[in-house]
């Protein structure tokens, strides 16, 4: 079955293409992304899209993404709305958040070490980059506003080295995005010998301070 775009969805499209300046707008044509999209879309299937390709190509940065902390859903009501599977062990009971009268944002940066690491390791890598240690809460909202936006198959776990969970067999846990599109996941890593190379950090840009 075939959809036909509205008059007010073809115009949105158009805004959208004026707002890129000629060099960015050819580059885009030329990259072939179009095409995969208008096909991701035939599929009805737009998690299919690579938006880290069209970032790249738009001159933005694909690594960095923004984050709303505090708000009003906890644990149990985003994995419930996530659309795709996660751990048991992500409940509000072992991960609780609570809400906040006055939310803030994050900036999370994905950082490649490009090789395996253990856990002293990717925090040193963070360290090294200005980066701040996550909490569980900004890998649990990060699969919640951006877990269906971010995709790759080369390196497809994201890894949030906050401060370690205790399973019930006593072995030590972190939150874990899979963000492969053919198996997305809210998981729970168990490094038993640290981090494999598919595997990226997750880790939080330093809000900046208001100038008086």
């Amino acid at each position: 079955m075939t959809t036909t775009a509205t008059l007010s969805q073809g115009k949105h499209l158009a805004e959208l293409f004026e707002t890129l300046e000629s060099g960015q707008l050819q580059a885009l044509i030329a990259s072939g992304l179009l095409t995969d999209l208008r096909r991701c879309a035939a599929e009805l299937d737009p998690t299919k899209v690579n938006r880290d390709e069209f970032q790249k190509v738009l001159g933005l940065d694909p690594s960095v993404f923004r984050v709303l902390m505090s708000g009003a859903n906890n644990t149990d009501e985003i994995t419930a709305a996530l659309g795709f599977p996660f751990s048991d062990w992500i409940t509000q009971k072992n991960f609780p958040l609570t809400a906040s009268e006055t939310p803030t944002e994050d900036e999370i940066e994905i950082v490649d070490p490009g090789k395996s690491f253990s856990e002293e390791e990717g925090l040193a890598i963070l360290k090294e980059k200005g980066l701040l240690r996550p909490t569980y809460e900004h890998g649990i909202r990060f699969a919640e506003q951006h877990g269906k936006a971010t995709t790759s198959e080369k390196k497809p776990f994201v890894i949030f080295l906050h401060e370690a969970w205790q399973d019930p067999n006593r072995d030590r846990r972190f939150v874990c995005l899979c963000r492969d599109a053919e198996c997305r996941e809210l998981l729970l890593d168990y490094p038993v010998d640290g981090f494999l190379d598919d595997c990226v950090l997750a880790g939080v840009r330093p809000r900046k301070q208001p100038q008086n």
